[in-house]
C-alpha cells in the first residue's frame, strides 16, 4: 500500500515537555507528532457503467496489513519463515559489506592526518563498526528505514578549561563580583582535555521503529523525532523507585533526562544534530523527498507472499486430513457375521505384521492416501517465484548459487551497481555524521590558504568489490595502465586501496626485504659474486673435496669445468 501526504490521520501524539538526550544545554529539539498513514482509498476510478474500482479494496484487502506496525510484523515473519525472503535479505545485507578500511585523510600537516586516522581506527575497532553497519543495512532492506541513535556519554568540559575566573571590583558599590573570561590558550587547553577525557561516540544503537515518532516538514530537511518509552523500561524505573537495587543500578546508567521524561509520562525528544551531542540519524529507502517514510523491498511482494502462504496452508490442510490412509476392505457374498470376523482379523493383522488372514472367499484391500488429493500447484509456484525474484531484486542463480557469473552477467552488474550506491550512502553517514564530529572535538582541524577551517577525518572504504568478475576487471584496468591511459591511483581506488597510504608504505619499504625490486637486484648480485668466486678461486675444488667428489679442470679456454 502506498503512503500519501493527505492520508487519514490515525494517531496523534500531544505536545509534551521538552526532554533531550546527550548534552541538554545544546539540544533544543522537541515536538509533538502525528502519524503518517495509508490513505483509506487509493487509485480509485469510476467506469462508464458506474462500477467502483480500487486496487487496494480488492477481495483480499482485509488479508493484507492495514498499518505500519502490522506491515513490519509481516516483514519480520516472512523473513523468518520464507526461504526466498530470508536469503534475499541476507544477501542484500552481507554482499555490499566487507572488512572496513580507513584511509588517511589529505592534509597539509601529515602528522595531524596520522593522528586522526589512528584515533578513528581505534574507535572503530572498539565500537565494532562493521557489525553495526550489518544491523543498519538489514533494517534498511527489511523495514525500509532505520533510526540510528549515536550516543555520546562523555563528560562535559569544565568551564575553567577554556575560561578563567576574574574578580572585578565595582567602584560605585564596592562589591567584588566574579566574571569569566576566555583564556588566551583556550583552544590548546581544550584539545589537551579532550585527549584525556574524550573517547568518541559511546555507542551506536538501532532504535525500534515502532517506538519512534517522526514528523517531516516541507522546505526544510529538519525533522522532529520522538522516542516512546516501552513498558519494560517504565516497569524498570518503577521498580528502581521502589528500592530494588538491581533495577536502580540499571536506571543509574541511563541518561537522567531520559529517566525523568519516563517518570513524567513524556516522550523523549531526540536531537538530530551531530554537533550537539547524542543524535539520531534517519536512513530510509525512498525516492522522493515528500514521502513520509521509507519502503521495504518486501512492500511490493506482500500480495505474492500472502498468496503463497494461503496455498501452503491449503496444501497442508489437505495433507493433515489424509495423513493416515483410508482402507477399503470388501468381499462378495459376505454376511454380517463374516464381516465382523474379517474386521477382527484385519485389526489383528495391523497390529502384528506376521499375522495371516485366512478366508474361504476373495478379499479386496484398497488404500487411499493424500497423494491423490493434493493440489497441483506447480504453475502457481513458478509464477510467484518469478514475481518474488523481480520484487526482491535477485536472480534464481544468486539465491541457489548454481550458476556461474557469466550466466547472469547483466543482472549481477545491475545488482552490483545498487550495492555500490548503498556503499556510498553508508560512507557518507560514517564520514560526515560520525567521524567528522569526533575529529572536530579532538581538534583535528587545520586552516587552508583561504582561512577556512577544515576538519581532518579519514575516508571509509571496503576491502573488496561487491559483485564483479575480478579477472576481467583487473585485466582491463591493467591493460589501460600499460597503455598509459590510466594512472595507478585510479586503479588502486577502484580496488578500494588508498593510493596515498600505499605510496607511503612503498617508500617505507624501499631498499628493504619487502621491496621486490631490491630483492631482484640482490639475487643478481649474489649470482655474479658466485660466478666470480668460482672462476677466480679454488672454492669449487674445496666444495668438491668436501663432498667426496673428484675435481677436474677442463682445458677449454674460459672455463674451469
Amino acid at each position: 500500500m502506498s503512503e500519501e501526504q493527505d492520508g487519514k490521520e490515525v494517531a496523534k501524539v500531544p505536545n509534551r515537555a521538552k526532554v533531550s538526550t546527550g548534552k541538554p544545554s545544546r539540544v533544543v529539539k522537541t515536538a509533538g507528532l502525528k502519524f503518517a498513514s495509508f490513505p483509506a482509498v487509493g487509485g480509485t476510478s469510476m467506469g462508464s457503467g458506474g462500477n467502483f474500482y480500487s486496487p487496494e479494496l480488492s477481495t483480499d484487502f482485509l488479508e493484507l496489513p492495514q498499518s505500519l506496525d502490522e506491515q513490519r510484523n509481516y516483514y519480520r515473519f516472512f523473513y523468518r519463515a520464507d526461504p526466498f525472503v530470508g536469503q534475499a535479505i541476507d544477501l542484500h545485507t552481507e554482499l555490499p559489506l566487507s572488512k572496513l578500511r580507513l584511509n588517511i585523510p589529505k592534509a597539509q600537516d601529515h602528522s595531524l592526518a596520522e593522528k586522526s586516522l589512528a584515533f578513528c581506527q581505534k574507535w572503530s575497532k572498539k565500537m565494532g563498526l562493521l557489525h553495526r553497519l550489518i544491523e543498519i543495512v538489514h533494517d534498511y532492506h527489511l523495514i525500509g528505514e532505520c533510526f540510528i541513535f549515536v550516543e555520546d556519554a562523555s563528560p562535559d568540559m569544565p568551564q575553567d578549561i577554556r575560561q578563567e575566573e576574574v574578580r572585578v571590583l565595582n567602584e560605585d558599590t564596592g562589591e567584588v563580583s566574579a566574571q569569566w573570561h576566555e583564556r588566551p590558550d583556550a583552544d590548546d587547553r581544550a584539545v589537551e582535555w579532550l585527549k584525556e577525557n574524550y573517547n568518541g561516540w559511546t555507542a551506536i544503537r538501532i532504535l525500534p521503529p515502532e517506538q519512534v515518532h517522526m514528523e517531516s516538514f516541507p522546505f526544510t530537511d529538519e525533522r522532529i523525532v520522538e522516542l516512546i518509552p516501552d513498558s519494560k523500561t517504565k516497569d524498570l524505573i518503577n521498580q528502581a523507585d521502589m528500592g530494588d537495587p538491581n533495577s536502580k543500578r540499571v536506571v543509574d546508567s541511563m541518561p537522567a533526562d531520559v529517566v525523568n521524561a519516563i517518570r513524567m509520562g513524556s516522550n523523549i525528544s531526540l536531537n538530530t544534530d551531530p554537533e550537539a551531542g547524542s543524535f539520531v540519524y534517519y536512513m530510509s529507502r525512498k525516492k522522493s523527498q515528500y514521502e513520509a517514510r521509507g519502503h521495504s523491498i518486501l512492500e511490493r511482494c506482500i500480495r505474492t507472499l500472502v498468496f503463497r502462504d494461503k496455498l501452503r496452508q491449503a496444501q497442508t490442510s489437505i495433507a493433515s486430513r489424509h495423513m493416515t490412509p483410508i482402507r477399503v476392505i470388501y468381499a462378495d457374498g459376505m454376511d454380517v457375521q463374516d464381516v465382523e470376523e474379517l474386521r477382527e482379523q484385519v485389526d489383528l493383522s495391523l497390529q502384528d505384521p506376521d499375522y495371516s488372514i485366512i478366508a474361504n472367499f476373495e478379499i479386496r484391500w484398497e488404500e487411499m492416501g493424500a497423494d491423490q488429493r493434493l493440489l497441483d500447484l506447480n504453475t502457481e509456484y513458478d509464477l510467484t517465484d518469478r514475481q518474488l525474484y523481480a520484487g526482491l531484486g535477485v536472480t534464481e542463480s544468486l539465491l541457489s548459487g548454481e550458476s556461474s557469473y557469466s550466466g547472469d552477467r547483466i543482472n549481477l552488474e545491475v545488482i552490483n551497481t545498487r550495492y555500490m550506491l548503498l556503499r556510498e550512502i553508508l560512507q557518507d553517514f560514517i564520514e560526515e555524521y560520525v567521524f567528522k564530529p569526533m575529529c572536530a572535538r579532538m581538534g583535528f582541524i587545520e586552516t587552508d590558504e583561504d582561512g577556512v577551517e577544515n576538519v581532518i577525518y579519514p575516508r571509509l572504504s571496503f576491502t573488496r568489490l561487491a559483485l564483479r568478475d575480478n579477472s576481467d576487471t583487473f585485466d582491463a584496468l591493467f591493460n589501460l595502465y600499460q597503455k598509459g591511459s590510466l594512472d595507478i591511483d585510479v586503479i588502486l581506488e577502484l580496488l578500494n586501496i588508498d593510493p596515498e597510504t600505499t605510496n607511503i608504505k612503498l617508500k617505507r619499504d624501499l631498499f628493504t626485504l619487502n621491496d621486490s625490486s631490491f630483492n631482484e637486484v640482490m639475487r643478481s648480485i649474489y649470482s655474479e659474486v658466485g660466478r666470480s668466486l668460482a672462476e677466480n678461486s679454488d672454492v669449487a675444488e674445496l666444495v668438491a673435496k668436501n663432498m667426496g667428489l673428484q675435481f677436474e679442470e677442463k682445458s677449454d679456454e674460459g672455463s674451469r669445468f
